[in-house]
C-alpha cells in the first residue's frame, strides 16, 4: 500500500498539521505542552528498496529512540487520537501506534492468530499486543 493524499489528510486530522509535506513524504512534529513530549513522525510513500516493488515507510523519532516500519500496508485511526500503521505478511503482523499526545508504540511480529483467541487465556506477557491489536483485526483481515 502506498499512503495517498487523501489518507494523509484523514491521519492530519487526528495528529494534527504536517510541518513540512512534498510529493511523496509527510513529516509531523508533534508536541505535548503538558509533559513536554515531542514525537517527530515521518511517512514517506515511494520508497524505492531495490528489487523494483516501491513502499511506505513510517518512521518516528522520540526522547526515548527512533522506530522505523518498512512496508505498511495499512492503517487505522484509533479514536480519539491514534493511528497505527499496519504491516503484515501471511502468519505475522507488525504495527507502530502514534498518537497526538506523542504517544509511540511498537508490536514487532505478532502472530495473526493471537487476535483470534480468548483474551482471558493469552498469556500474560503478551495480553497488551492482544489487546491493542484486536482492534485493527477486522483491518488485518481486508490487508493483502
Amino acid at each position: 500500500m502506498l499512503i495517498t493524499a487523501n489518507d494523509i489528510e484523514i491521519i492530519t486530522g487526528v495528529l494534527g498539521k504536517t510541518e513540512s509535506a512534498d510529493t511523496n513524504c509527510w513529516f509531523w512534529n508533534i508536541r505535548n505542552a503538558e509533559s513536554k513530549a515531542v514525537l517527530a513522525l515521518t511517512v514517506s510513500a515511494g520508497v524505492d528498496l531495490g528489487g523494483g516493488a516501491n513502499t511506505t515507510i513510517v518512521a518516528a523519532q522520540t526522547q526515548q529512540g527512533y522506530i522505523e516500519l518498512h512496508d505498511v500496508t495499512g492503517y487505522l485511526v484509533i479514536e480519539p487520537d491514534e493511528v497505527m500503521f499496519i504491516t503484515k505478511s501471511d502468519e505475522t503482523f507488525s504495527c507502530l501506534v502514534v498518537g497526538a499526545s506523542c504517544t509511540c508504540s511498537q508490536f514487532a511480529n505478532v502472530r495473526t492468530n493471537l487476535l483470534k483467541g480468548d483474551l482471558t487465556e493469552v498469556d500474560p506477557s503478551a495480553l497488551m499486543a492482544a489487546m491493542q491489536l484486536q482492534l485493527a483485526e477486522s483491518l488485518l483481515e481486508t490487508l493483502p
